[in-house]
Formats: structure tokens, C-alpha cells, sequence
């Protein structure tokens, strides 16, 4: 069964549908506060102020695209479910993480010997608060419901209730913490309600005790999304799959890189433990456009559209217009009104085929059907298209052929008859691939050679035959 709810869950209530609109505009508004946070930082470190700057590297890249990814894919699923818990937790992480970095970052430049900006102190000792509740709270959270949004047994609550215990047990260490905030940029600034004596000692305890507590709730969470994965259908496990593999890494390097003792790679591994954070939004990216997950295939296909759209024919109008009054200019001696007109008319021409264009580019990665009768149509037409034999085989050689950019593709049957065909056939075996393991073997799936007369990658190959072992089963299955 797909996580994906029925047609008749979709109906709501005019309160609820009143609702619903203010929360799709909160998350619009928010995801537009992740942005200003991320330019923000980026603003702030490239002020030439050598205390906090932004380096290539991954803790740079991990950071900021924490910051961006997980609003904005957020607020697209709330656009569709507005009451979708993994899209507010997703929302919330994003903005918690972007807060921390900008309270940082302003701290830090705001401090002496530079020129003291206001608040500059509290917004230091403040962005201690963020990071842990977001990235281990709100990151448990999401892997502990992704993506049924619910838990997968009610025991696994007590994973949440213990990243939350863990963040706030590290929240109340830092902020008492004694000593300096930052040894590194700001040596000999101390906290100034840092706690004393042995209150102190407790203080530097609760915050490793948080440290540990929140990974053990990471940990948790990954096995409770490894678990789901096992034991899920072929569609929520082809939904899981990803974000399993992107969080269970992330929660090693993290487990790596928390412990408080001298390591020359503790930066690399941190940087990549917020890398791969970062990279769970493009999982569920791929969960969402590939395996319909959340039902707003359809949106992101059109913002892809429309919003590339609307960038290439402002850049061509801007640049239009700075050409021609150019040339006006040179020929006449001054500018003229009928460089705007003429520019408009050449953008308003190029609007239908650039268009037409960029549906065809973005539909080959971002494809949705038209549906009549909401999801619960979809998702009956596309189990027939899973475990039907004939529609299966189809689908497979016209997908193999496709992405494997080959003159031609066929399915070939246990009794080794010709099931289905796609492009030109019969052409020469480049790749050929079982469907199915030994008990669920449905024949065998033949592509030919590259229409470009390369050699065909060996990853698209693994994949291919990772698809083929997943259509055997839905139709043995069927």
C-alpha cells in the first residue's frame, strides 16, 4: 500500500479549508524568511571580517543548504497537505538552523574590536539554542514519521521524547556554561550568565549528556526508517529508500564527529554529517517525483517551469533593453522609447516555444499525469501498470531504452518469446538483465546499444538491474 492517503481523506471542511489556506501561506512566508536568513550569513561572511567568513567547504555548504533545502521543500508539500507534520518539522529545522548561524555570525561581527553592533552579545549567547533542537530533534522527528507521517509503532515515541529531553538538557548546559563563547573567534569573550562552581561543572556535564542523548535518539530514528523500509510494500519501500541511505550515513559521521577530543579530520567528518543532513530533502525530492509521494509531482513540475520561464525571459527583457538603448544611443545620441516596445514584442514572442521548451526538459525528470478522480485513481492505474505483465514489460523496455539513451530495448519471456519492444528491434545485446530473482524470474530485459555509440555507464546498468529485480517482484506479487 502506498503512503500516499485516498480521495476520500482528501475532502475537507470549509473551516478546514480556511485553514489549510492560512497554513499554505504561513509556509510561504517562512520558507521566504529561510532565504533572507541564508543571505543574511552570506552577507555576513563576506563582510571582510576575518572572525566569521564562508569557506568552500563542506560545513559551509552543509550549513547553508540545510538552511534552504528543508523550508522550501517544506512549504511546497504544505501547498498540497497542509496539515503534513514532516513538512512543518522540515520547515522548523531549516528556519531553527538559519536563526543560530545569523544570531552567530551577527554576534561575532558585531563584537570588538569592530565596530560594536547593538545586541551583539545576547544574539551570540542565543545562537547556542538552536542547533542541537534542530539538527537532532527535528531531523529524529522526520525520519521517525517519513513518510506515512505517522510513527511506525507507538513505542517509537519515546525515540522522539528522547531527542527532545537530550535538546533541552543541551540548551540549558550551554547557556550556563562557563568560559568563553568562542575560544577561536572571540578569545576572552566569556558568557556572561555562564554558571559558577560546581553549578559550573554541572553545566560542561548536562551538555555531554545532551550530546549523548540526542544521538542516541538519531540512532533510534535511523532503525525505526530502516525497519519501515523492510517491511513495507515496493512503493513506500522505493519512498523510503533514499532518505535511509543519506540518514543513516549522516548519523554515523555524526556519531564520529560529536565526541570532544582531538581529531584531524573531526572537521571533514562534521562537514559531511551536515552534508548529508542537507541532501535529505533531495531524497524526498526524489521520493516525490519519482514515486508520487505527497501528490505535488505537479506542482514542482510547474514552479520548475514557470519560475525558469520567467528568469531566461527577465534576463532576455533586461538585457534587451540595455542592447538596444545602446545602440539608440550610439546612433542617435540618445535614448528612445522604442527599445522597450521593441524588446517586449521579441520576449513576447519568444514565450510560447521557450515555453513548450522547458515543459519537454523539466517533464523528462519531473513527470505527473492529469488525474479525474484524485489519488486513489492514480494510484489503482498505477498498480495495474505495476503488475500487469504485458503493461509492465512495456513500461520497462520503453523506461530502459530511454535512460539508457539506446536505439532500442525488448523484454524477453521465460520461454524466450519477444514480450515487448521499444524503439528499434531486433539491435545487437549491449545489457541484458534478469526480471526478478530466481522465485519471482519473469524473463529477461535486453538493451541495445547507445544511440551515440558510447558505452553504456555501469551505475545507469546497476540501477536498470536494481528496477528489473523490483518489477519481477510487483508482478509476481499482482
Amino acid at each position: 500500500m502506498s503512503a500516499l492517503p485516498s480521495a476520500l481523506e482528501l475532502q475537507a471542511t470549509p473551516a478546514r479549508e480556511a485553514s489549510g489556506r492560512w497554513l499554505r501561506r504561513l509556509a510561504t512566508l517562512l520558507a521566504l524568511a529561510a532565504i533572507a536568513e541564508d543571505l543574511g550569513i552570506v552577507y555576513l561572511g563576506t563582510s571582510g571580517d576575518h572572525r566569521f567568513t564562508l569557506d568552500l567547504s563542506l560545513i559551509t555548504f552543509g550549513f547553508l543548504g540545510i538552511v534552504l533545502t528543508f523550508p522550501l521543500l517544506g512549504a511546497l508539500i504544505v501547498q498540497r497537505r497542509p496539515s503534513t507534520r514532516v513538512a512543518w518539522l522540515m520547515i522548523g529545522l531549516g528556519l531553527s538552523v538559519g536563526l543560530g548561524l545569523f544570531t552567530y555570525a551577527y554576534g561575532v561581527v558585531g563584537s570588538p574590536p569592530a565596530e560594536p553592533l547593538p545586541f551583539a552579545l545576547p544574539a551570540l549567547v542565543a545562537s547556542q539554542l538552536f542547533f542541537l533542537p534542530a539538527i537532532g530533534g527535528a531531523t529524529t522527528w522526520i525520519m521517525l514519521l517519513y513518510p506515512t507521517d505517522r510513527l511506525l509503532a507507538p513505542r517509537w515515541r519515546w525515540a522522539g521524547v528522547l531527542a527532545v529531553v537530550g535538546a533541552a538538557v543541551f540548551v540549558v548546559g550551554t547557556l550556563f556554561r562557563p568560559g568563553e563563547l568562542d575560544s577561536a573567534a572571540l578569545p576572552g569573550v566569556v558568557n556572561p550568565i555562564a554558571a559558577t562552581g560546581g553549578l559550573g561543572a554541572l553545566a560542561e556535564t548536562l551538555i555531554n549528556a545532551g550530546n549523548v542523548l540526542g544521538l542516541c535518539a538519531l540512532i533510534l530514528a535511523a532503525v525505526s526508517l530502516v525497519l519501515r523500509y523492510r517491511r513495507a510494500d515496493l512503493v513506500v519501500a522505493a519512498q523510503i529508500r533514499w532518505l535511509a541511505l543519506v540518514a543513516v550515513l549522516a548519523v554515523i559521521a555524526l556519531a564520529i564527529s560529536l565526541p570532544d577530543v582531538p581529531n584531524p579530520i573531526d572537521d571533514i567528518v562534521f562537514g559531511l554529517a551536515l552534508t548529508f543532513v542537507a541532501t535529505m530533502p533531495l531524497a524526498i525530492g526524489i521520493a516525490i517525483t519519482r514515486y508520487r509521494l505527497y501528490d505535488i509531482d505537479r506542482l514542482i513540475n510547474r514552479a520548475l517551469v514557470y519560475g525558469s520561464l520567467t528568469a531566461i525571459l527577465a534576463g532576455v527583457f533586461t538585457a534587451g533593453i540595455g542592447l538596444a538603448q545602446r545602440l539608440f544611443v550610439a546612433a542617435t545620441k540618445e535614448t528612445s522609447d522604442a527599445a522597450i516596445v521593441g524588446t517586449t514584442l521579441i520576449v513576447a514572442t519568444l514565450y510560447a516555444p521557450l515555453r513548450k521548451r522547458l515543459e519537454g526538459l523539466v517533464d523528462r525528470s519531473f513527470k505527473y499525469e492529469a488525474r479525474e478522480f484524485g489519488a486513489y485513481r492514480a494510484e489503482l492505474a498505477s498498480y495495474l501498470r505495476l503488475v500487469d505483465p504485458a503493461q509492465a514489460s512495456r513500461r520497462l523496455a520503453v523506461e530502459a531504452m530511454r535512460e539508457l539513451a539506446a536505439g532500442g530495448a525488448a523484454v524477453i519471456g521465460r520461454s524466450e518469446e519477444v514480450v515487448a519492444t521499444a524503439g528499434s528491434w531486433p539491435v545487437p545485446a549491449a545489457v541484458r538483465v534478469p526480471i526478478g530473482r530466481a522465485e519471482t524470474f519473469q524473463g529477461t530485459l535486453v538493451v541495445g546499444p547507445r544511440s551515440d555509440g558510447k558505452v553504456h555507464d555501469p551505475r545507469d546498468v546497476e540501477m536498470l538491474a536494481d528496477l528489473a529485480m523490483l518489477v519481477g517482484a510487483a508482478v509476481r506479487r499482482g
